[in-house]
């Protein structure tokens, strides 16, 4: 032992603070960073490469599969063009507002459901019965309901965010501790006390992860809609240039919808990050 502490004391006290801890972990996130873009621009470039090169030796057609040149180009004048913007816009607005009605909708009928065991056992049969029922088959009545503008796009995407939402919020209040609840009990706390200050900070981040799910199936239920029938969005765009065999138009278009619902996902990862920090 002595001579340990001799050694340690001829070496000198190496003082780690809270600067140095904190520089050395900076610079690991950075590159931790560096490392993942590097792998996603890597995997970006090795698939165009591919891509190119199999069209350019008639491996494929390139008429079947375009090229990424052509897609580029094509993506670029859809950028220029003023009607892509109201397709665009049109597909965004119905999905935002699936997005959101069927968001709140589905966290407070979950919310409701754990609560009332009895009505969810009652609901079950018709939830399942209403949610196995295809979103394309759904299309064509709220159509014929409502018409070819804003409201089937929403109604579509409202009928996927409500189920996905709606089973995230109940998993996420089920899975609550036990031993916590009885802790609760313990202390006094009444049933709006245990909800607000214990299962909701709780199930927040799954019921947030869930938001994002529904963000990217909002988008799909959206363009569903507008391929059976609408008068703008991003489907019926993506139809007209398939049934014309513009296949380039066609890869810009799907590439428009990918960034379309990337945005979104990107918009609620960072809430969920601030719903983690919070809860923690």
């Amino acid at each position: 032992m002595e001579t340990i502490a001799q050694a340690a004391t001829e070496a000198g006290p190496v003082a780690y603070t809270d600067s140095t801890i904190l520089a050395e972990r900076t610079r690991t996130r950075r590159k931790e960073k560096a490392t993942v873009w590097a792998l996603r621009l890597g995997a970006l470039a090795a698939f165009v490469l591919a891509w190119s090169f199999v069209t350019r030796q008639g491996i494929m057609d390139s008429t079947l599969v375009s090229t990424p040149i052509d897609v580029g180009t094509s993506f670029i004048k859809q950028l220029s063009d003023a009607t892509f913007w109201t397709d665009v816009s049109a597909t965004f607005s119905g999905a935002m507002a699936g997005l959101v009605s069927g968001a709140v909708l589905g966290i407070l009928a979950g919310v409701t459901f754990v609560r009332v065991p009895v009505l969810h056992v009652a609901a079950r049969p018709f939830l399942t019965l209403m949610n196995s029922l295809p979103r394309p088959a759904l299309a064509p009545i709220f159509i014929l309901w409502f018409g070819l503008g804003f409201g089937p796009k929403a109604l579509v995407a409202f009928s996927v965010v409500f189920f996905v939402l709606m089973t995230s919020t109940m998993g996420a209040l089920q899975a609550l501790d036990h031993d916590i609840k009885q802790l609760t009990q313990s202390l006094g706390m009444s049933k709006a006390q245990r909800f607000f200050k214990i299962e909701l900070p709780s199930a927040l981040p799954a019921i947030v992860g869930g938001l994002r799910l529904g963000a990217v199936y909002s988008v799909l239920g959206a363009v569903v809609s507008e391929m059976v029938g609408a008068y703008t969005g991003l489907g019926q765009r993506l139809v007209v240039v398939t049934n014309n065999f513009q296949v380039a138009e066609t890869f810009a278009i799907l590439l428009a919808m990918g960034l379309l619902s990337m945005v979104l996902d990107l918009s609620i990862s960072g809430l969920q990050k601030l719903v983690t920090k919070w809860t923690r």
